[in-house]
Order: C-alpha cells, then sequence, then structure tokens
C-alpha cells in the first residue's frame, strides 16, 4: 500500500475483502484521485489512524471478515474521526435495515452494488463538495467565535478593571475569578448531568463571571475602600451592588434570555445567595439559586481569602480552603465544595495559564463544534438520505400525473426520466448524452429546436414552452414541453441543467403559451370549446378582428354576434375611443376596462389570441349586478372607488411610484415624453444573497426616494422589474436630462442606509433623448446600460 510523498489530489480509502472489488474502483477513480486501499476492517482503522489528516473520504464495504463495516464505523465514531472524514457504504445488500444502520452510524451516502461509474463519480464529487464547505464554515465559525469572545472578554475585563481600580482589589482578581469559575464548571460537568451543562455554557459563565461587581461602580469609594470594618449601615449600601449591577444590565438594549448579559445579571443579583437561604438580596436557597451564580460565588470567595485587600492580609491557599470548606465564609453546595477539592492542585498553574490568554482556544474549538454538531454535521451525514426522500415524495406525488417528467444534468451530460415517463417510452430511467442519437423520442430537430430555445434562456427568464410532434412507442403524438433551465448561485451563475415536462395533448383542446409574449393560439376547434366553457362565466364572448371591429362568427348562439360591429353592443356608432380590444393588440397581451351605459357597468376583459396563426382578440363582457356594486354611499363613491382602485393597480406597493403595467398599458404611448432614462443596480443580486431579501427592499424603496429627490413632478418615475426603474421626462433639454442622470447617479453611489450602514449601491444609467417612439428609444437605453456595465461607465448617453 504505497503512498506518493507529495499529496497531489483528493485522496480516497477503499476498504473491501474482495481484491476484484478493490481493482474496479480504484480504475474508475485512479485518473481523478490517490487511492489507497485495505482489505479489511482492521486494516482500514489503522490506514485511518496514519494518514488521518490526508484522507478526504472513506469508501466502505459492510460485509468483511473479521471486522464489518460497521465495526469500522463505530470505532470512527468513538475516536471522532466520522466528523472530518465521510463514509460512503457501498454494497449488494438490498435490505433497509443495512442501509439505515448505516446513517445511524454516521454514513454520508449509501450505494447498492451494481453502480455504474457515472453514479459513484457523482455521489463522491457531492460528498466533497459538502464536506469541504462544512470545513470552510467550521473554520470561518471558529474564528469568529474566537474574535467574538475575544473581544467580549476584553470589553468586560475592561469594565471588571473598573470596578477593581476603585475597589482597591487585586489587579487580577477578574481573571482569577474566570479562571476558577471555569476549572469548577468543568469538574462539575464531569460528576453530573443534574445542571445540563455545555462547554458553551462554560464559556458564557466564565466570560460573564469578570462582572459580578459591576455594581460596585455606583458606591462610594470611601466605603468601597474602607481600610475597617463596615458599620451596619455601610454594609447595608454595599450589599446594594448586586441588585444596582443587576439593574445596570437588564436596563441594556441587547438584554435578552440565554445570552451573555442576562448570565451576567443572574450573577450579579445572586453571587452572594447562601446555600442554606441566609444570603442577599433575595434569600434564595439551594437549587433556587442559578448554578451560575453559586459557582462565582464560591470562585470570588477563594480569590478574596487568596488576595490583599485594604482591609487585610492574603491568606495561604490552604488555609482558604480550610475556611471554606469548614463553613466559615459561607454556605454552599457540597457538590462544589467536592470539585474544588478535586481541582485544588490544579489551580495556581491554571491562573499562570490563563492570565496569559484573553480566550482559551480548546474551549472555543469546543463551543464551534457543540453549536455545529446538531446543525450541520448532522445535516452532512443524513444530507444525501434526504435527498433520496424527496426524491422519493417527488416520485409519490407525482405518480398519478400522465406526463413524463426529465431532469438534465450538464455537469454529467445525463437525462433523469420520471418512472412513469420511462415506462411510457420503455427506455432506462438515466440516459447518458442523449443528443448521441441513442433515444429519438423528439427527434434530433426538435432536441436542437429545444436546445437553442434553452441556450437562450437566462437566469431571470429561465422557462420555455414549445410544441412538437413527437414518437410515441404507439405512433407521433402531439405533445407539449414545458422546461426551466437552472442556475448556479455564482455572481456571475452558470447554467447547470433543465428541468422539464412533457404533457401529452394529442387528442385534447388544449392551449399552449408562447415562451416571450404568453400569447394564446391554437386552432378553430380548440377556440369553439373555449368560447363554450367561457359562456358559462361571461354575458357575452366574441372574437374581434380588429383590422376591422368585425365579430367574427364562433358558435351558433345569440350571445356571439355575427357580422356586426364589436361598438354596436354597447349602441355606439364608431369604435370607442378607449378601445380595449386595440390595445390588446398593440401589446399582444390581455387588457380590461369598465364600461359606464346608461344606468348600467360593463366589464371588458380583452385577450389578443392567434387562430391558426391569423391575430384575433377575444372580447367577454358581463354586465356588473347591483349585489356586486351595492353601496350605502351610492354610484358616485363607487366610482370614486373604481378611481382608487386604478391608483393601486397601477402603483408598485414597496416604493408607491408608477409599475410595469402602467408603463406597459399607458406610458410606453406618451409622445409628450422626450427623454427615456434606464437605471440598473450594479450589485442587488449580491446585497440580496448577503443580507437577504429584505435588506433588498429597503435598498430598492431608498433608490427609489433618491431618484424621486432628483427629477421633477411632472416627470414619471417607474419600478419596471427587480431594481430596474424606467425614468421618462417631458420638455427637457438633452444637456439638462444628462445633468440629471449624472445627480441621480452620484446621488445613489453616496447613499448610506440607517439600517445597513455597510451596504454600498450604485447603479448604471442608460438614457436616450429625442427618440419617439418610446419603445425605440427604451430598446437603446437599454443597449447603452449594457454598454455601461461593460465599461463601468456609470451613465451613458444618446443624443439626436
Amino acid at each position: 500500500m504505497d503512498r506518493v510523498e507529495k499529496r497531489k489530489t483528493t485522496t480516497i480509502l477503499i476498504v473491501d475483502d474482495s481484491e476484484l472489488n478493490r481493482v474496479m474502483l480504484a480504475a474508475m477513480l485512479g485518473e481523478n484521485y490517490e487511492i489507497l486501499e485495505a482489505s479489511d476492517g482492521i486494516e482500514a482503522l489503522s490506514v485511518i489512524q496514519k494518514y488521518e489528516t490526508s484522507i478526504d473520504l472513506v469508501l466502505l464495504d459492510i460485509v468483511m471478515p473479521g471486522m464489518d463495516g460497521f465495526e469500522v464505523l463505530k470505532v470512527m465514531n468513538q475516536k471522532h474521526w466520522i466528523d472530518t472524514i465521510p463514509v460512503i457504504m457501498i454494497s449488494a445488500e438490498n435490505d433497509t435495515s443495512y442501509m439505515e444502520k448505516a446513517y445511524e452510524l454516521g454514513a454520508t451516502d449509501y450505494i447498492k452494488r451494481p453502480y455504474e461509474s457515472y453514479i459513484i463519480h457523482r455521489r463522491i464529487t457531492n460528498t466533497l463538495m459538502l464536506y469541504e464547505k462544512q470545513k470552510r464554515l467550521l473554520n470561518m465559525v471558529e474564528e469568529q467565535i474566537y474574535e467574538k469572545e475575544k473581544n467580549n472578554s476584553m470589553m468586560i475585563n475592561i469594565l471588571g478593571h473598573i470596578v477593581e481600580f476603585r475597589n482597591g482589589e487585586s489587579g487580577p482578581h477578574v481573571h482569577h475569578v474566570q479562571t476558577m469559575t471555569r476549572l469548577l464548571l468543568q469538574c462539575l460537568m464531569n460528576k453530573t448531568n443534574s445542571y445540563n451543562l455545555t462547554d458553551e455554557d462554560v464559556l458564557i459563565i466564565s466570560t460573564a463571571s469578570a462582572l459580578h461587581d459591576i455594581g460596585k461602580i455606583m458606591i462610594d469609594e470611601k466605603i468601597l475602600n474602607k481600610p475597617g470594618k463596615l458599620t451596619k449601615e455601610e454594609f447595608e449600601i454595599m450589599k446594594t451592588h448586586s441588585m444596582l449591577g443587576a439593574s445596570i444590565l437588564k436596563e441594556l438594549p441587547t438584554y435578552q434570555k440565554k445570552t451573555l448579559v442576562s448570565v451576567a445579571y443572574e450573577i450579579c443579583r445572586w453571587h452572594h445567595e447562601r446555600y442554606d437561604g441566609k444570603g442577599y438580596p433575595d434569600g434564595l436557597k439551594g437549587e433556587e439559586i442559578p448554578i451560575s451564580a453559586q459557582v462565582v460565588a464560591l470562585a470570588d470567595v477563594y480569590d478574596a481569602l487568596t488576595s490583599e485587600r485594604c482591609y487585610k492580609k492574603a491568606f495561604s491557599k490552604e488555609k482558604a480552603m480550610e475556611m471554606i470548606l469548614d463553613g466559615q465564609c459561607g454556605a454552599f453546595n457540597p457538590l462544589l465544595l467536592e470539585c474544588l477539592k478535586d481541582i485544588e492542585d490544579i489551580i495556581e498553574v491554571s491562573l499562570d495559564i490563563d492570565a496569559q490568554m484573553d480566550v482559551n482556544p480548546s474551549l472555543v474549538t469546543k463551543v464551534t463544534e457543540e453549536l455545529l454538531d446538531s446543525r450541520i454535521v448532522e445535516k452532512a451525514s443524513y444530507s444525501s438520505w434526504r435527498l433520496e426522500k424527496e426524491q422519493e415524495k417527488r416520485k409519490f406525488f407525482t405518480a398519478g400525473l400522465e406526463e413524463i417528467q426529465f431532469e438534465y444534468d450538464s455537469a454529467i451530460e445525463a437525462v433523469t426520466l420520471s418512472e412513469y415517463g420511462a415506462k411510457l417510452l420503455r427506455l432506462r430511467e438515466v440516459i447518458i448524452k442523449p443528443e448521441q442519437g441513442e433515444e429519438t423520442f423528439l427527434g434530433s430537430e426538435n432536441i436542437k429546436t429545444l436546445t437553442k430555445a434553452l441556450h437562450q434562456t437566462t437566469p431571470v427568464n429561465s422557462e420555455i414552452r414549445m410544441k412538437f410532434l413527437a414518437n410515441y412507442p404507439e405512433g407521433q403524438r402531439w405533445c407539449q414541453v414545458i422546461a426551466k433551465s437552472l442556475w448556479s448561485r455564482e455572481e456571475e451563475p452558470k447554467y447547470i441543467g433543465v428541468l422539464g415536462r412533457i404533457i401529452d395533448i394529442h387528442e385534447k383542446d388544449t392551449i399552449y403559451f408562447d415562451n416571450n409574449k404568453d400569447i394564446t393560439k391554437g386552432t378553430k376547434a380548440e377556440l369553439k370549446e373555449m368560447v363554450q366553457q367561457l359562456e358559462k362565466v361571461f354575458d357575452s364572448v366574441r372574437l374581434i378582428d380588429v383590422e376591422s371591429y368585425e365579430v367574427i362568427p364562433v358558435r351558433e348562439k345569440k350571445s356571439v354576434y355575427k357580422s356586426d360591429k364589436c361598438y354596436n353592443i354597447f349602441g355606439k356608432k364608431e369604435t370607442c375611443k378607449n378601445c380595449v380590444s386595440r390595445k390588446a393588440t398593440v401589446k399582444k397581451d390581455q387588457c380590461s376596462k369598465i364600461e359606464f351605459i346608461g344606468e348600467n357597468i360593463y366589464e371588458t376583459i380583452a385577450k389578443y389570441i392567434e387562430i391558426e396563426g391569423h391575430p384575433y382578440v377575444l372580447e367577454m363582457i358581463y354586465k356588473m349586478r347591483d349585489e356586486m356594486i351595492s353601496d350605502p354611499l351610492g354610484r358616485n363613491d363607487f366610482i370614486e372607488g373604481i378611481k382608487n382602485y386604478n391608483q393601486k393597480f397601477y402603483r408598485d406597493v414597496l416604493t408607491g411610484v408608477y409599475n410595469r403595467r402602467y408603463y406597459d398599458e399607458y406610458a410606453k404611448n406618451m409622445t409628450q415624453m422626450n427623454a427615456l432614462a434606464l437605471i440598473d443596480g450594479d450589485n442587488f443580486g449580491i446585497i440580496n444573497e448577503k443580507y437577504g431579501h429584505a435588506a433588498g427592499n429597503i435598498v430598492i424603496y431608498h433608490i427609489a426616494k433618491m431618484i424621486e429627490n432628483c427629477i421633477r413632478c411632472s416627470d414619471v418615475l417607474i419600478r419596471y422589474e427587480g431594481d430596474k426603474f424606467l425614468l421618462l421626462m417631458e420638455n427637457i433639454s438633452s444637456q439638462m436630462f444628462e445633468m440629471k442622470l449624472k445627480r441621480i447617479a452620484e446621488a445613489i453611489n453616496n447613499m448610506v442606509l440607517e439600517e445597513y450602514p455597510h451596504i454600498r449601491f450604485s447603479v448604471t444609467i442608460g438614457g436616450v433623448h429625442g427618440v419617439l417612439p418610446l419603445e425605440e428609444a427604451f430598446k437603446e437605453a437599454y443597449q447603452l446600460m449594457e454598454q455601461g456595465k461593460k465599461e463601468k461607465n456609470h451613465v451613458v448617453m444618446k443624443r439626436p
């Protein structure tokens, strides 16, 4: 079992009693990984012990002579090797009990024989990536905890030393109390589980102990530093320091349960209570006293006895122990007195060592492991199992759907079909390199069309819908393909695969949707069926030829007007000034309006459609009944309500500026606007990822307000999408327009948010002056904006 002296690649240990199996796995993996081998469990443990820090993954067989795979896992758990070395079990055993036991013992994954090379590679890659992230996170968290505790300790010690300075106590008193507290707590943890203490608790309590006498800041120095015995009145004043300290801490804005401050509160208030109930300020008895306060009380008394004070000389440690154990210094928890005796011989050494350190590094490491063990390590161990469970759920919930579902992984160039899809097409569930012509379901031309469309998608516009004639086993049939491209979460996302559905629509009158415009398309037969269904809801359903404004017959029914003008239904003799069907045609989308005819109110919904390649508008009309508009305030208030509704309808909820709907339906047709600018954030995705969507929303809100502060009341600001804003300006010179855009860019660049002062934000602006229609100006502005992003130029403008 040779090993290259200099480690060049990731190292994998293969443990299997079958030499043939080891050779096969080594052949599969040897090109990408450095391979170690072991023929049984005992040899495997020997290799792990020798190369522990260098082994990145173990492939472990279960059934082996001598020591089997489960026993190997048990030892790896005992020695905590499993925390840093992932184990993938490889076995021919199909009994689920084997799999469950493997996961319970800490295995990361379980692969059944026989297996394919790509499965092994994929599982190994996933596991190594997961553990690498875990290691990085553990290191980061440990560093953060160390720095946090170092800073906490420094600030708390400063406060503690201020008290010492006023009190005339020995300089090291705070450190001594912290060290004694830590030693007593660690000993207590070894003796009993009654207090449910963890290493994190030890770190918090020992750090907070430095504040046990913070209340003495508010005691008169004459009393604090009096060399002789205090009078009864002076002692009563001195006793108030415990409540004063507790009050100081309770009034801190950061005070909350289960924090360092709350533990410090317990210590401040109750470290002068006695186990027999004769202490102060509340007379607590026994276990009524928090363990944090009990331990600090004992540590405080020991250091007070062994240190010199303004009113006494220092006692020897032997004398101090005698006085405490005899009960001369108060009543303490008998278990803590046992702990004090147990640590007696290491107290002085520990005090000297801790005096040279700010934070105990081994304790920080233990705390980090405790914090992350249940949250990360457990997740890492079971992540693959959970993934399989999620896949089982998906199979269960989609089992009744008569559609083909597929997933494409670009990294390994493999398509995974749903169980239904594989059975229907009589194919394997996993197909490697489908584009090589092995599979002919969609056909090569259709696959090229689909692939081209997917390559044109983006992380924002990732979904496509297409209609194909596919090769089903029983013959060719029409199907609808709905696919969504998948992208990585990097700053510059990369295409990583596809999720898709294939639905058989050959015998169904189904309407499908174009990817870009969401345009309803279909045949006359499909239209007839759709109208039949819509007539159950609307008073009138009509197909309109917008060029001639004529109603085109669809069904022989009175509600469908034949050879008639569309506006006749409203008793008009000419086209409506606010023709909703014309708007729908221009937009190639859906529009609606409310029409007042006499005392009646109608709503018309106009939907642009294409029937066998010819454009039409489908109008759906219904009369609003009295019960729909009944209002104790009357009809005028109803109309006013409609106006208010329109205001909300065209306003962005977050920023209060106009929304995309307003631009599409109204603003883009404004001829009086002679300048258009597209304003786009430069690092909004990073802000969302780093600080969360709440921070992103705050940034967008303030950007909108910043832009509004820089423009005129007659200008139109629109939140176009996400962090993109559209600005339309009326009767403005090109010089003034450019100046406004630069002012906006500068204002946003200098913007500081009170909620997130560390966030810095910038925008890139593409501006066009004197170009109409505005849709053309928008296209040019978009190109200028993209140019600005490439050139790192915040404002790029085009003049006529």
